[in-house]
């Protein structure tokens, strides 16, 4: 298998991993995409590239003393003594180095500090104080997921006063991967592997990245360093670090992944305030995490990605509903018909994986070895399956030797598949088909959040975003050119020029007039979002922010 990155031969990785790579998952927030990201990026020391031999480990900084200065306090959902106990000697050793004011005790001034960098919170949801996250306003805000062993079914009921600091951590370990799934790691392979070939674009980018991350917000960053070197001090070690290897991806060749680069590259190349920089970049990786779940399951896939071309053949098809008359809802319609159809797509990917590992065996396989051999190569799929699958595919295998001495061939192989399926696709249904509209409702993709026919949507922040990407810096486009870029690079289709590239006419019964409405009402939000001017003689062009 061709893959970049760090595969493991003989690793049981589930069947979704075969077709996008180890691995996306849903339980990661959309934040969390960045958040890792950018966690790889500085442990490589903003290179990339890394990562791609079994001994290229990237560092990951605890900052224990940080995450328990800011998210520990009495509403903690996992109270543990040791905890108390270190945030205790935390706080009393930094109260040491203030300086009281007139009118401030030390205490207060403590205080305050907690309440800024907790006002930088990006997630929190119902989480363990080592499991939330910080606003990355500098790279000394970046927290790894952490877990405390044990912490939500048993109660530590040891002496804590004679502890020291190194002990009060033991027990916490960073590579639970419960909500840090690798979606980060995969972005950050897209993009070393989408600039083999362009050393200058990969300069650029880490370049910019780490300008981002170390040259603004100094003064934050050092406050944030200062309190973690705190607590390190009470532990005596001058550095504190796990260390992680990354995932793999596959076709490292894939042009999909030198487009990302592209946008990448266009998008830092800005003058915005560093924060939004951030918010846009957190949402370019979750679109392009999208369009690379569709692009992998196209039904086309394995034929040539052309990301210019105006017939791609597997280009994902996102049509936009921008909300109007009644007369919309023909509009609104389609487009939940196509995000299901992509849905619908990814499962058919993953049976289409199955039915090829199937034929292949029976080819080559003895009808008394068939099932056998099936037995054998499925354990490479396993990764993920819980025992009870486990044990039910072995009685469904039992159950086909007696199916098998009475039916043909290609009847067999069908029921192979339905067990293959059933077994070993249930962590793909489980933890995988939700990726896509759970990231396209966080970054304005999809809506409603929730309720009935969710459809594909443009939010401002993503539509400011886009046209950050696709635009570069002093340069303008008419809003004829902008609809076919946003077509060619993404699949969008807003007006009735991109639907007859995509030959919707043909496939639906749609009157054009439908599309030129439209595109109409999406060249009214660019002018109110400020990121269009339409001049008197109906030229309209788009400009960056």
């Amino acid at each position: 298998m061709n893959t970049y990155g760090q595969f493991q031969e003989g690793e049981q990785y589930p069947l979704e991993a075969r077709i996008w790579g180890h691995r996306l998952r849903d339980g990661q927030h959309w934040m969390e995409y960045l958040l890792e990201f950018l966690s790889v990026l500085a442990g490589y020391d903003y290179v990339f590239g890394r990562g791609n031999r079994s001994d290229q480990k990237y560092r990951i900084p605890k900052r224990l003393g940080l995450r328990r200065f800011v998210f520990y306090d009495e509403r903690e959902k996992t109270q543990d003594p040791r905890d108390q106990q270190a945030t205790k000697l935390l706080v009393t050793a930094l109260e040491q180095k203030v300086t009281p004011g007139k009118s401030t005790t030390n205490t207060e001034i403590i205080r305050q500090v907690q309440v800024l960098l907790r006002s930088f919170s990006v997630i929190e949801d119902n989480r363990s104080w080592y499991a939330k996250s910080l606003f990355p306003v500098h790279e000394n805000l970046l927290l790894w997921e952490a877990l405390r062993k044990g912490s939500t079914k048993t109660t530590y009921r040891g002496t804590v006063h004679y502890l020291s600091a190194a002990d009060l951590d033991e027990g916490i370990e960073f590579n639970a991967r419960n909500f840090f799934a690798r979606g980060g790691e995969l972005y950050y392979l897209m993009i070393s592997a989408g600039t083999e070939r362009s050393p200058e674009r990969r300069a650029r980018i880490s370049q910019r990245l780490r300008t981002l991350l170390t040259e603004q917000n100094k003064t934050l960053g050092e406050l944030a360093s200062l309190i973690d070197q705190t607590w390190q001090d009470q532990k005596q070690v001058s550095a504190d670090y796990a260390q992680s290897s990354p995932g793999w991806i596959p076709d490292p060749d894939c042009e999909l992944y030198q487009q990302f680069a592209e946008d990448l590259d266009t998008l830092l190349d800005n003058s915005l305030d560093p924060l939004e920089c951030l918010e846009l970049l957190a949402h370019l990786i979750c679109m392009h995490i999208i369009v690379y779940i569709y692009y992998r399951a196209h039904p086309h896939q394995g034929t040539v990605y052309q990301p210019d071309a105006s017939r791609n053949p597997h280009r994902p098809e996102i049509l936009i509903d921008i909300p109007g008359d009644e007369e919309s809802g023909v509009i609104r319609s389609l487009s939940a018909s196509q995000l299901k159809q992509h849905e619908q797509w990814q499962i058919e990917r993953v049976k289409r994986l199955i039915r090829a590992r199937v034929e292949d065996i029976a080819t080559r396989s003895s009808d008394e070895r068939f099932l056998e051999t099936i037995r054998e190569e499925a354990s490479n799929y396993f990764g993920g399956t819980r025992r009870k699958s486990r044990e039910q595919f072995e009685r469904e295998i039992q159950r086909l030797k007696t199916y098998m001495a009475h039916h043909g061939q290609a009847q067999v192989n069908e029921q192979v598949i339905g067990v293959l399926y059933d077994v070993m696709g249930r962590n793909f249904r489980d933890h995988f088909i939700g990726i896509h509209r759970r990231l396209g409702r966080s970054i304005g993709l999809i809506a409603p959040s929730r309720g009935p026919q969710p459809r594909f949507v443009l939010g401002d922040t993503l539509l400011k975003t886009l046209t950050m990407a696709v635009l570069p810096a002093d340069k303008t486009m008419t809003f004829g050119q902008f609809l076919e870029t946003l077509y060619k690079r993404y699949g969008i289709i807003i007006g009735p020029g991109e639907a007859r590239k995509a030959q919707f006419q043909e496939r639906y019964p749609i009157n054009e007039g439908a599309f030129s409405r439209n595109r109409d009402r999406f060249l009214l939000r660019m002018k109110l979002a400020g990121l269009l001017t339409q001049y008197s003689d109906a030229t309209a062009i788009v400009y960056r922010p």
